[in-house]
This record gives C-alpha cells, sequence and structure tokens, in this order.
C-alpha cells in the first residue's frame, strides 16, 4: 500500500463541560449537531454531558480535517462494541473521500478529541 502524507489531516479541539449543562432544554440545538444513536450512546455513559461534550470535540476536530465544508449532523461519532469511538460520514460523498480516527478523553470541566483523516481519492 502506498502512502501519502500529503493526505494526511490532524484536528484537535477543547471543549468546556459546562457548555452543555442543561443541554436537554437547547432541542434545536440538540437536534442539529447530534444523530439520535449519538444522543443514546452518550445517555448511557457516567456523564451525558461530558460524553456530549466530548462528541462535540470530535465533530469539531473531524471539521478541521476535511478540506471542504460539513455540518455537524453530517459526522456522527458511535462507540463500536469495545468502547471505542469510531466516525461515520453520513454524508456519501465525505465516507467515499475521507477516513477518520478518533480518540476522545473528558474530565469533568474538559473535553478533548484528536482526529486523524485520511483522504482516500
Amino acid at each position: 500500500m502506498n502512502f501519502d502524507i500529503n493526505k494526511l489531516f490532524v484536528g484537535i479541539d477543547l471543549v468546556e463541560v459546562d457548555r452543555f449543562k442543561d443541554i436537554e432544554k437547547q432541542k434545536k440545538f440538540i437536534d442539529n449537531i447530534f444523530s439520535k444513536r449519538e444522543i443514546n450512546d452518550c445517555r448511557g455513559k457516567n456523564s451525558f454531558e461530558e460524553s456530549l461534550a466530548g462528541r462535540f470535540a470530535g465533530k469539531e476536530a473531524v471539521k478541521k480535517t476535511v478540506e471542504e465544508s460539513i455540518k455537524f449532523n453530517e459526522i456522527e461519532i458511535i462507540n463500536n462494541k469495545n468502547g471505542v469511538p469510531r466516525v461515520n460520514f453520513l454524508n456519501k460523498k465525505m465516507s467515499e473521500k475521507y477516513k477518520s480516527i478518533i480518540s476522545i478523553s473528558h474530565l469533568k470541566s474538559i473535553a478533548q478529541a484528536i482526529c486523524i483523516t485520511y483522504k482516500k481519492t
């Protein structure tokens, strides 16, 4: 497999968890940013707010790695059966063009994510 370093992009983002307190009162914001699967996935975690903040940081990190405009709701971050977050591009064009891996960490006050994206085409 040939590897072209010029097709590799890195993005990182930090988010204050406090921004997500009482987030459920902001239904329009949630619906514009997160998929139903993401919301359900975060509800199963110890801290809903920390988990959502982590997903938001993840989406910001992903957005920083693609060379074109993408909406938050076109990026879905779902944990696999082992709890590892996976990036799904819900926009077919983007999923054909990019492959991303992500790592998310959070504390009570800060969530962070780093994304590495490879441009396939």
